[in-house]
């Protein structure tokens, strides 16, 4: 077996093992632990000093739950920019029902609370995603495209599946966030954004196995502190 193959099946084998452990955790314990994630983040040096900032947004299970910290970044006056991966043209609402995807995703700009609360459609995954306009008509803000106004990013907010004390981060396994923090830092490399990874206790493991597309994080935060 090839060094590429074995570390492909390292990380299958560590997402299938996730996805029961993660699986099995409560909602309110996922709640828990997101509020106390939710304090340390707020807390960074990083996150005080940021005026743009990309967040994902959490799914139900499994992962840090990230909305309460969407509008804390919104009621702090900073920029909130979320993803989306639909490769749609504004108003294709037949094609939408397909779920065409890009290969990359981009951070589009929410405005304010009630557009973040009630103006997000679910994509094929159950990930809530902005319109690629706003209701005026008008191209919503790219953070990595100057020519809507984007100005790049000061900070990025990671998900994932595991992630080890070392920087390292197992996503899902489509490298959306990798290829889209390697492009970030190519187009800012005066001043590259900082990236934090945020993590239930269950998520931390020993080792995640990587190689060089794997963008490592600044940092971790965990319900129990920053690493």
């Amino acid at each position: 077996m090839s060094s590429t193959a074995a570390l492909h099946g390292a990380k299958r084998a560590l997402r299938q093992r996730m996805k029961a452990v993660l699986e099995s955790i409560p909602r309110e314990e996922i709640e828990s632990q997101s509020a106390a994630v939710l304090k340390h983040v707020v807390r960074l040096p990083c996150y005080e000093r940021a005026r743009t900032v990309s967040v994902y947004l959490s799914m139900p299970t499994s992962e840090v739950d990230t909305w309460e910290l969407c509008r804390h970044v919104l009621r702090q006056g900073k920029r909130l920019y979320i993803p989306r991966f639909s490769n749609l043209e504004p108003g294709a609402v037949a094609a939408y029902a397909a779920h065409k995807f890009s290969t990359d995703m981009s951070m589009l700009r929410i405005m304010d609370l009630d557009e973040l609360e009630h103006g997000l459609t679910p994509n094929k995954w159950g990930i809530a995603e902005p319109a690629l306009t706003l209701s005026d008509g008008s191209q919503r803000e790219d953070a990595l495209d100057a020519s809507t106004g984007g100005t790049g990013l000061d900070l990025i907010i990671l998900p994932g599946v595991a992630f080890d004390l070392h920087g390292g981060r197992l996503g899902h396994g489509k490298g959306f966030y990798d290829r889209f923090v390697d492009r970030t830092k190519k187009q800012q490399p005066q001043s590259p954004p900082f990236t934090v990874a945020l993590a239930l206790r269950e998520q931390i493991v020993d080792t995640v196995p990587r190689d060089a597309a794997d963008q490592p994080c600044d940092t971790l935060v965990t319900p129990d502190g920053t690493l």
